[in-house]
């Protein structure tokens, strides 16, 4: 399933949190599509395929103390115009 995750970050932890990005390593199981620091708003987000609960645990729980993720299910905008309701 396709994911998108916010993640807000305190301004003192900003040198920390781009040092753990550039070293962190997805679960195997998790496909990223891409990356993205939202400049001056102490924010990066990652879209990203995963599995299961599981492996967001993996992905945020690095995190916790330096921010609060936000994660959401994503559909892609091609596909949700043709879903009926």
């Amino acid at each position: 399933m396709l994911f998108v995750l916010s993640f807000k970050f305190d301004p003192e932890h900003t040198h920390r949190v781009l040092e753990m990005w550039k070293h962190f390593t997805f679960p195997k199981e998790v496909k990223v599509i891409d990356r993205y620091l939202l400049i001056g708003r102490h924010k990066s987000v990652a879209i990203f395929d995963a599995p299961d609960e599981e492996s967001l645990l993996k992905i945020t729980a690095p995190f916790s103390s330096l921010g609060v993720a936000h994660i959401a299910p994503a559909m892609r905008l091609q596909e949700a115009i043709k879903v009926a309701y």
